[in-house]
C-alpha cells in the first residue's frame, strides 16, 4: 500500500509545524502549503489524497480553494477537512456543498485531526 498524501494549506508555521510532524508519525507523506492559491497551482502534479485547509488565508481563502479543487474534473473527488476559527452553520453549509468530510475548530487537539484524517482517508 503506498503512502497516503496530504496537503495542508495553512499560513500559521506554528500550526503546519505540529500537524506535519504528527501527520508524519502517522506515516503520512505532508506536503505543506500557505495559501490557497498555491495548493490550486500545486494540487495536480501533488495528487493529494486528502486537503486539509483553513479558511482565513492571504490570497485566497480555504472555501474558494475548496470550489476550485471541485471545479477540475482532476481534482474534485479529493476530500476536505476544513480547520479554522470561524465556523458558524453558513460556514459548515457551504463547505459541505464544496466536498468537505469534517470541520475542526482551532484550537484543536491534534488527536481530533488525526482521527479526521484516518476516517476520510478509510
Amino acid at each position: 500500500m503506498s503512502t497516503k498524501k496530504i496537503m495542508l494549506v495553512e499560513d500559521s508555521p506554528a500550526i503546519i509545524e505540529v500537524i506535519e510532524e504528527n501527520l508524519t508519525k502517522a506515516g503520512y507523506e505532508v506536503y505543506p502549503v500557505s495559501n490557497g492559491f498555491e495548493a490550486l497551482r500545486d494540487v495536480e502534479e501533488i495528487k493529494p489524497d486528502l486537503i486539509i485547509t483553513d479558511l482565513n488565508m492571504p490570497k485566497l481563502d480555504g472555501l474558494k480553494l475548496c470550489w476550485g479543487i471541485q471545479n477540475r474534473s482532476e481534482t474534485r473527488e479529493i476530500p476536505f477537512i476544513i480547520l479554522s476559527s470561524n465556523i458558524d452553520d453558513e460556514t459548515v453549509q457551504k463547505g459541505k456543498e464544496l466536498g468537505a468530510r469534517y470541520f475542526i475548530s482551532k484550537p484543536f487537539e491534534i488527536k481530533t485531526v488525526l482521527d479526521c484524517v484516518n476516517k476520510s482517508l478509510e
